[in-house]
């Protein structure tokens, strides 16, 4: 039988990943991906009896929506059309079964009908093989991306013929499954906890709806509608034991400061909200009378109570219960290049160097595990060399330092590599207030990934603030300058103001003295006034006092020491920033990220 080299992918990823407006929705979005891919490896085995696969690793938990396989065999177009129909009538699986543990008391044909339109009309499957020699992996590789690319321009389109209100996720299928705003008319029934008992399922001028098990948490929102894909995506779990709860982006924001209180009077606080208890509780302006009212609990003041001894007691172990969070997104650069065996010598070694790079891959997603996991975040997936995470503060710039250094380096893997060339990788950083939109969030954090990327050489890291006054604010920067990591740099700016050493004013006056005399492209030509005069404002900022055990001369050391330390990385930053105005970002940004970890600022 013949060899061949067989690509196989599952599409759409962005958009059904990432048209959430909730954690859950991302998160599960995520998963129901990636173990169609794992069932496909496993459906490709059972149809081959044995495939060698190149990419992912067979027992990788997180897998990305496509593989790479050689298998043997004379009707591959057989093999591939029906892993195709497999992985389509799996997703209908998953889909029907959510819908009818969902238990919808009037199923009409017309709505079962167009609940799996939606759902067999989302996926865009391709797969393309290539018959291979023992000599010829890097010709057929490369001729195998450019069928793949062929194919999925050539994609048959579906015409959209859906007309009325849209889902409140995606914006683009109809709404099936809506829940009512309290001012619509309509039957609404309530159980004695106050919680809705019914979720409606709208169609044309009829309702039908789903009853909430007693046990479930309420899923949908009031006056939220959603299209059957989205609906898949929200209750997953029904189908996917082992789907974790992902946390809110208010979780995400006090992850650490809970984790360190670990106090009885975090329990005695939750058990009055019984299972119903979110994190956005633990921020005063949440505890109202409405928010009582709604879960049928009339205890506003006996919580009122409880939370303001949280607060007190968080104060004394110097912790802030911040109301920001990030959201990080890593990518491999040039991976399309170095996967092609463009940076190769050797190009006969393409497909050893694949399978080392698989291997490399794979241990760097099992790293991610231990990076970004409690109370530092949460991981939504690590399938490759792509990276998707919320973070707390707190540990924000350790994880993304962790996140970047631990990027495999594919120059080491034993090959001889082109120029000396360096595997490298970019970031986007968003960071926002956990009443942000997150859809918006996630787009920003999708836009500061595409502009490091845009940094010549790419090998860079952007990060946008989404001020809750409206004000955006963002910077991008290489990882390292002078050989010393960006991230280091920032750090300890964030912590000389943190710990009172310098106050924040040297970068309000240096701000508010040369922003006026920026130019149309965020310059101004003489940067020695402006070190000069930064050197002057760090100086007269530095508020260290002299230790007890300390001599004048040896506190004017330290003190300069600390000075010229300060001045000396921001004058590496200064040199080599593309503009006065991205400086200027970077220093705001590390204003803010210092006054959000600071307990004392209001």
């Amino acid at each position: 039988m013949t060899k061949h080299l067989f690509i196989f992918t599952i599409s759409p990823v962005q958009s059904f990943i990432s048209q959430s407006r909730k954690t859950q929705d991302l998160y599960s979005g995520s998963h129901i991906l990636s173990k169609l891919t794992d069932m496909s490896m496993k459906k490709l085995n059972d149809i081959t009896e044995h495939a060698d696969f190149i990419f992912p690793k067979e027992d990788q938990e997180n897998k990305p929506n496509r593989f790479i396989a050689i298998i043997e065999g004379d009707n591959i177009g057989s093999v591939g059309n029906e892993l195709k129909l497999d992985v389509e009538a799996e997703f209908e699986k998953i889909a029907l079964y959510v819908l009818q543990n969902s238990n919808i008391e009037k199923n009409s044909g017309k709505f079962h009908n167009k609940f799996i339109k939606q759902i067999r009309d989302h996926l865009d499957i391709n797969w393309v093989s290539i018959p291979l020699t023992n000599n010829n992996y890097y010709e057929k590789y490369k001729k195998l991306e450019s069928y793949l690319g062929a194919v999925k321009n050539m994609r048959n389109f579906s015409q959209l013929e859906e007309t009325g209100r849209k889902c409140s996720l995606c914006g683009e299928r109809n709404v099936l499954i809506y829940r009512q705003n309290d001012n619509e008319k309509g039957r609404l029934e309530t159980r004695k906890d106050g919680l809705l008992k019914k979720l409606y399922v709208k169609e044309e001028e009829m309702e039908y709806f789903i009853p909430e098990k007693d046990e479930d948490e309420l899923k949908v929102g009031r006056g939220e509608g959603l299209c059957g894909v989205c609906f898949l995506k929200r209750f997953a779990d029904l189908y996917f034991d082992q789907v974790d709860v992902f946390p809110s982006v208010s979780e995400i924001s006090l992850m650490d400061t809970i984790h360190k209180i670990d106090d009885p009077l975090l329990t005695r606080y939750r058990d009055l909200f019984e299972s119903h208890f979110d994190a956005e509780l633990f921020y005063e302006e949440n505890l109202t009378e409405k928010y009582c009212e709604k879960y049928n609990y009339p205890k506003v003041v006996d919580g009122r109570n409880k939370l303001r001894n949280i607060h007190e007691r968080a104060k004394e172990d110097n912790l802030r219960l911040t109301k920001y969070y990030a959201i990080l997104r890593l990518d491999g650069d040039s991976m399309g290049k170095w996967l092609s065996g463009y940076f190769l010598e050797n190009k006969s070694e393409l497909l050893d160097f694949h399978r080392k790079v698989t291997s490399e891959l794979g241990k760097y997603s099992e790293k991610i595990d231990n990076i970004i996991c409690k109370p530092k975040g949460k991981k939504v997936y690590a399938g490759g060399d792509d990276v998707l995470a919320f973070v707390n503060l707190n540990h924000l710039m350790d994880v993304i330092k962790e996140v970047r250094n631990e990027f495999p380096k594919f120059e080491d893997l034993g090959y001889e590599i082109k120029n000396q060339k360096k595997s490298t990788a970019s970031a986007g950083i968003a960071i926002a207030h956990y009443k942000d939109p997150l859809p918006i969030v996630l787009d920003w954090s999708h836009r500061m990934e595409k502009n490091a990327k845009s940094t010549d050489g790419k090998d860079a890291f952007s990060i946008a603030v989404l001020k809750r006054s409206g004000e955006i604010v963002k910077t991008r920067k290489k990882w390292e300058y002078d050989d010393k990591n960006t991230i280091d740099m920032m750090d300890e700016l964030i912590d000389s103001l943190l710990s009172d050493d310098f106050s924040n004013k040297f970068i309000i006056n240096l701000i508010k003295e040369f922003s006026r005399l920026i130019d149309q492209e965020g310059e101004y030509g003489n940067h020695d006034i402006i070190e000069s005069e930064m050197k002057r404002m760090i100086s007269k900022a530095c508020e260290m006092e002299q230790k007890e055990d300390e001599s004048k001369k040896e506190f004017r050391k330290r003190k300069n020491r600390k000075i010229n330390e300060l001045f000396s990385n921001l004058k590496i930053l200064l040199k080599k920033d593309g503009s006065l105005d991205n400086f200027f970002s970077f220093l705001k940004i590390a204003d803010f990220m210092q006054r959000r970890l600071n307990h004392n600022d209001n």
